[in-house]
Parts: structure tokens; C-alpha cells; sequence
């Protein structure tokens, strides 16, 4: 591991920018600067079924509206490439192979409807679903059979048993899993494909990421990428697991709750300055000492303290990113404003498009009286 702090933002191009997403990204961003380090993007995007044409632009292009600079990533390669996990199957294949070899990792034959009947008979009898090892230990002839029935195999790692994978988590203090409760899992799918955890686990080594700040939804996957750290002998970065952003009704916030806007790009759209977005979303589980909530990018570098991460869900509050952002606009001239509101006074048919000196007089006073209240 680096002794320069590396953090990376590693987001699919299934999707767009989402606020929760962004916030990951915001937070690796001010780690990374505040202590002089690197902000790298990797865009994960082997799904290829589910990716979005426009995916990656997108995610960049609110990336950088945000004033989230990158230090790393496809159009900046700074030897640690490629930033596409999509292209780093050279990198895996050797590493699967080593495991195959040193009888850590084996091939399973077991078919999506076996697999599905076990998961389900375990649910009757009030188990947690997990694999059960069938093919853990099956012969060359075995082998050779379902081969022969046209099975394709997928790959999973032996787990260890009776271990305890344990870390000291930045945010949420030290968490501990028995290994007796995760079974053999997938690191390579049947179409050749390497899973989440397992590219992951490589990617942040051989990119020498030195901390992996995210969402607590990532805690069970933590200790699946320590597995992998360990088999190849290697030390795991350190990790943090940033708590839940909820709606008003303290609930997770989902990308179907209507109450509120879930995209980077609807914020755009509606005209947020994209000061005030930062300003909001690094407040989002995170408090500095103090009464003040209005800071600059630079100011929230300079004062930025991972150890103030809230362990507590970080409520998204519509009305006060409204007030946020009625801060910022306040501190802007006024021609400044108007002409990033002009756009949004004509498709608002408030001016037209071809607007005369008389309708661009009175857009002025209208943003003026705007930023008086």
C-alpha cells in the first residue's frame, strides 16, 4: 500500500451521477486534497447489458461541474492504467490462474436452478442463504462429466474457515466477520467475467489505493476483498463505511423516492449553483466545529477531518439546500446570476429566446429583487 494517500471514486456507467454517489466522490475528493494526495476515477463497467451509452460522459461532466477534479483517470493515465475495469482482464487472468493453482479458488458446475433451489430451501428452514460447497472437492472426472454436458463452470474462493476477518473502520470503529458465515463465493462468473469484489480487491492494490471511503452498504463486501488481500499476501488498504443519506420520513434514500431529486443533472437543470450543491452535499454526514455552514471548496480542503464522519444517517433536507443555495446567490453580482438564469427564464417562456433589450432589463430587475429576499 501507498504511503501517499490514494482515494479513488470507481462509479458504473450503468447510471447516472446520483446524490448519494456523489457525495462518496465529494468526501474522496476532500480526503485525498487535504492531505496533499490523489483523487483517482476507475470506471467499473463490465456490465455491459446495463451500461448507458452516455454513462461515463455523464459521470464526468457532473463530476466536473462540481468542482470535483480528478487527478487519475482514462484521459489522465499516470501509470496506473487502465482506468476501465473493462480493460484490465490481462491483470485478472493471471491472478485467477494463481488461484486455481494454489487450490484457494475452484471451478463450480452448479447451475443458476440448483443454485436457486438451495438458496431457497435454506430460507425454509430459517437459514441465511449462503453456498453450500457441493463442488468444492470434485474429482477430475467430475469434472470432466458436467464438461461434457455443456456446464459452464464458474469460479469460487475457498474461504477459509473458522477465521475472523476484522478491520478498524475511520467512521464506524472495529467491525469483525466469522468466515463460517460467508460461503465459497463467485470471484469469476460463468461468461469469464471477474466479480465486483474480486476486480475490486486487485484494482485498488495495483492502483495503490491507500483508503476505500464509501457507503455503509459496502461493509459485507469488505471482508470478501480482505480475503483476496490475503491470499496474495498482500496489506489492505484502510477503509470507511460513510452512513446512510435518508429522506424526510428517515428513510433510506432510494433512487425511486419521488420526494426528492435523486440526479447531479436535475440540480443543472433547475439552476443550482454548483458551489451551493457542494456546499450542501459536504454537510451530508459530515460537521465541522463550529456554528458556520457556508464555505468555499477551498475552506472545506483546508478544514476537512475525517474522524467528524457521522456514524448517524445524514438527513437530506430540501429546504436547507434551497437556503444554501440562496446563500450563494447572494454573493454573487447580479449579471453574474441573471446570465445563468437566462436559460432557465426562457424555457420558462418568462423571456423569449430572442429577447430584446426591454425583456433583458426587466430579467435583471427580476434577479435583483431575487436576491433581496
Amino acid at each position: 500500500m501507498s504511503d501517499r494517500i490514494r482515494v479513488r471514486y470507481a462509479p458504473s456507467p450503468t447510471g447516472y451521477l446520483h446524490i448519494g454517489n456523489a457525495r462518496t466522490a465529494l468526501f474522496n475528493y476532500l480526503y485525498a486534497k487535504h492531505y496533499n494526495g490523489d483523487f483517482v476515477i476507475r470506471i467499473e463497467d463490465t456490465d455491459k447489458k446495463r451500461n448507458l451509452e452516455d454513462g461515463e460522459t455523464s459521470q464526468f461532466d457532473n463530476l466536473k461541474w462540481l468542482g470535483l477534479d480528478w487527478d487519475e483517470s482514462v484521459d489522465k493515465d499516470n501509470g496506473y492504467g487502465p482506468y476501465r475495469q473493462s480493460e484490465r482482464q490481462h491483470i485478472y487472468q493471471p491472478l485467477i490462474d494463481q488461484l486455481l493453482a494454489e487450490d484457494k479458488a475452484y471451478k463450480c458446475y452448479m447451475t443458476e436452478e440448483e443454485l436457486e433451489a438451495e438458496r431457497e430451501a435454506q430460507i425454509a428452514r430459517g437459514e441465511m442463504p449462503r453456498y453450500g460447497g457441493q463442488h468444492a472437492h470434485l474429482t477430475e472426472e467430475q469434472r470432466q462429466q458436467f464438461e461434457a454436458e455443456g456446464r459452464q463452470p464458474s469460479i469460487r474462493f475457498r474461504v477459509p474457515q473458522n477465521q475472523t476477518y476484522s478491520f478498524d473502520d475511520m467512521v464506524k470503529g472495529n467491525i469483525s466477520f466469522d468466515s463460517n458465515g460467508i460461503g465459497d463465493w463467485v470471484i469469476v462468473k460463468k461468461d469469464g467475467i471477474p466479480t465486483y469484489n474480486f476486480a475490486v480487491a486487485i484494482d485498488d492494490h495495483y492502483m495503490e489505493i491507500s483508503d476505500v471511503i464509501r457507503g455503509d452498504d459496502h461493509i459485507s463486501n469488505t471482508p470478501k476483498q480482505i480475503m483476496i488481500y490475503e491470499a496474495f499476501g498482500w496489506e489492505p488498504p484502510r477503509f470507511g463505511h460513510m452512513s446512510l443519506i435518508v429522506n424526510e420520513e428517515r428513510k433510506k434514500l432510494s433512487k425511486r423516492d419521488g420526494q426528492i431529486l435523486q440526479f447531479i443533472e436535475q440540480y443543472r437543470d433547475l439552476g443550482y449553483l454548483p458551489e451551493a450543491l457542494f456546499n450542501f452535499i459536504a454537510l451530508l454526514g459530515w460537521s465541522p466545529e463550529g456554528e458556520e455552514e457556508i464555505f468555499s471548496k477551498e475552506e472545506f480542503i483546508k478544514i476537512f477531518d475525517e474522524k467528524r464522519l457521522s456514524k448517524s444517517p445524514a438527513f437530506f433536507d430540501k429546504q436547507k439546500l434551497a437556503w444554501v443555495n440562496n446563500q450563494y446567490m447572494k454573493q454573487k453580482d447580479t449579471e453574474t446570476v441573471f446570465q445563468l438564469a437566462l436559460p432557465h427564464l426562457i424555457k420558462a417562456n418568462l423571456i423569449p429566446e430572442v429577447p430584446s433589450e426591454e425583456d433583458l432589463s426587466w430579467g435583471r430587475k427580476l434577479i435583483a429583487l431575487y436576491q433581496k429576499k
